[in-house]
């Protein structure tokens, strides 16, 4: 599939991988390059009204200790709590 950059260096997301991935209007992607490559990686956005200062404590505590991206990947804000109270207990 090809896209278009806009004049505000915007592009248009194909609906095809938008349904795959299930991107919605205000979801957050991380962007990044390797090397002559652009990379869009879906996100969830953990919002500190949604979980408890300590859970987010416990994620920056794990996440400062420099852990591979492949081992705090998760497939949803729940999966990634329980892991890190994993973590912390241990």
């Amino acid at each position: 599939m090809v896209v278009k950059v806009s004049s505000k260096h915007q592009v248009t997301i194909p609906k095809e991988i938008a349904r795959v991935f299930d991107l919605r209007k205000g979801d957050v992607l991380e962007v990044m390059r390797k090397g002559n490559r652009i990379i869009m990686i879906p996100k969830e956005v953990i919002l500190e009204d949604k979980y408890p200062k300590e859970d987010i404590e416990a994620a920056e505590k794990v996440l400062s200790k420099k852990v591979s991206r492949e081992e705090v990947a998760f497939e949803s804000g729940e999966q990634m709590i329980n892991s890190l109270r994993k973590r912390v207990k241990k």
